[in-house]
């Protein structure tokens, strides 16, 4: 039976009435479809007025899934795992079902439709238990690949090479391929790293690989190159589309991940807290779906996206302008970058205002060279401290970016003490220069750094070193950051242990810094 939900509101979140740890696009009705942790298969529809179903199995087999594969003509498929048995789990589009018991198998790591030697479709799976490839055709008969030594993880398959199937190897920390025309497995492809989930790019030319830490590996096959991506959070559920993208479920960061043409770092689109996104598909219009397995409900991600270029983690007194403006970028889902557009600036809870006196302001995104689709704000003066949360907003669509690490301290107080940075406890013979400087910073009372102040390095020792010049006393006058350095001093010519002592003229309190002649 079918419990069936109409959606009447138009966020970016849909209810499905189960967290889906699985997403697929089935081109047969239009609809994307879901299968939950238990193995029950789900349907939601993307269109208005949305509606979702959940599809209850009849009386059998109970387990777990987490993969599931659209089959264009014959339903969408799953795998479950029970305690002592494991069966292929077919559901058409009327929420019928269908069982294919194996005699063994566990955890089905990976699943994706392929073709065989002959050209017919059929599911490549990747079982935990077994170091082989299992194969199932539609009606229901099931085979297998010879053992692979190292064991298997993540299969892709590109649509130029429909028979050429890409594999990991977490064992021999590699990528491998399976060619179904002559059954044999390539030599293996060394990535140096533990291999999970991967993707391959529709042409074929380029593998991406999940490791188990934050990182990506872009293995460019016409010319054995490989690549490290740093990503905020592991991958998994790797998808590359046809324009050089990669996208990928971050359930560990809460988010949905992509990697854009030419970039060394991943980026992350925010799910929500505890959503633990499990599964991404495309729909026919390109627009991009996130399976949540922390709540019930697909997320929909934008077509456009608005990134932070520059501008975030600056700190400046109250009443001082930021030093830097806010800069962000608005792109297509491919990337492609978007010119006139309103990008609306927000200022949260009136800690600063923009050059026209208020706290939100709208730019244009630019039209020509490195500012094409860049969008720019003037620079923000604070009106009080604490943190300071800017919200950027592309006003034609729901993208949005976030500038949350900009603070705003205390007003800076009059010199009151210097505090210890680095230059002390040097050792060096006599006669010969000290091999750095001493480094100090000039704070207030409130320990707020205090910029332009005066800095005295004076030697208490008669004789025992001088600064350039021969002298025994230097003033410095301190940087924008408080912080003070002073010249390089030479030993004088005999052992002996000195100190210099650092202070700001009229402040309580100073430093001795020990320095040893040997």
């Amino acid at each position: 039976m079918a419990a069936t939900t109409t959606l009447t509101s138009n966020t970016d979140e849909f209810p499905i009435g189960a967290p889906a740890v699985d997403l697929a696009w089935q081109s047969d009705d239009q609809n994307l479809w879901f299968v939950t942790a238990e193995g029950t298969v789900g349907r939601f529809e993307p269109r208005s007025p949305w509606a979702s179903a959940l599809f209850t199995p009849g009386p059998g087999f109970a387990g777990t899934a987490n993969s599931l594969v659209a089959w264009p003509g014959h339903g969408v498929w799953t795998f479950v795992s029970g305690q002592s048995s494991a069966v292929f789990v077919k559901c058409d589009s009327y929420g019928h079902y269908q069982t294919h018991t194996l005699d063994s198998g566990r955890e089905c790591h990976s699943m994706v439709l392929a073709k065989s030697r002959e050209g017919w479709d059929r599911i490549v799976a990747v079982l935990s238990d077994r170091n082989r490839l299992v194969f199932i055709n539609s009606g229901g008969v099931t085979s297998n690949s010879v053992g692979y030594p190292d064991g298997l993880y993540g299969v892709a398959v590109s649509e130029r090479e429909p028979t050429l199937y890409w594999l990991s190897s977490p064992g021999g920390r590699s990528l491998v391929r399976y060619d179904a025309r002559t059954g044999t497995f390539s030599p293996a492809i060394n990535i140096g790293v533990e291999a999970r989930d991967l993707a391959v790019t529709p042409s074929g030319d380029t593998v991406w690989v999940a490791a188990p830490e934050n990182a990506i590996y872009k293995y460019s096959v016409g010319d054995g190159l490989l690549t490290r991506v740093e990503s905020p959070c592991p991958a998994r559920r790797l998808k590359a589309t046809a324009d050089g993208t990669l996208w990928f479920a971050g359930p560990q960061g809460d988010a949905v991940g992509y990697v854009l043409p030419g970039e060394a770092r991943a980026s992350v689109i925010s799910a929500g807290d505890d959503s633990r996104p499990s599964g991404l598909a495309v729909t026919a219009d390109s627009r991009l779906w996130a399976a949540l397995s922390g709540r019930p409900a697909l997320r929909r991600v934008s077509r456009y996206r608005l990134a932070v270029v520059s501008g975030d983690a600056q700190s400046v007194a109250v009443g001082q302008r930021f030093p830097e403006p806010l800069v962000v970028k608005a792109v297509q889902l491919d990337g492609t970058p978007v010119p006139g557009q309103r990008i609306e600036f927000s200022v949260a809870g009136g800690s600063a205002v923009f050059e026209n006196g208020e706290p939100s302001e709208v730019r244009l995104t630019g039209s020509d060279g490195d500012e094409l689709g860049v969008a720019t704000s003037s620079l923000l003066k604070t009106l009080k401290e604490g943190p300071c949360v800017v919200t950027a907003r592309w006003t034609e669509t729901e993208a949005v970016a976030s500038f949350s690490r900009l603070t705003v301290t205390p007003q800076v107080g009059a010199a009151h003490h210097v505090r210890y940075v680095s230059g002390a406890g040097q050792t060096v013979p006599p006669g010969k220069s000290f091999d750095e400087p001493m480094k100090v910073i000039v704070e207030d009372e409130n320990g707020i750094p205090v910029p332009g102040a005066e800095v005295t390095f004076k030697v208490r020792d008669e004789g025992a070193a001088t600064f350039p010049g021969g002298v025994d006393t230097a003033k410095v006058t301190g940087e924008a950051d408080g912080s003070a350095t002073s010249p390089v001093l030479t030993a004088g010519d005999k052992a002996d242990v000195f100190a210099v002592r650092v202070w700001v003229a009229k402040t309580p309190v100073s430093l001795l810094l020990d320095q040893n002649i040997q």
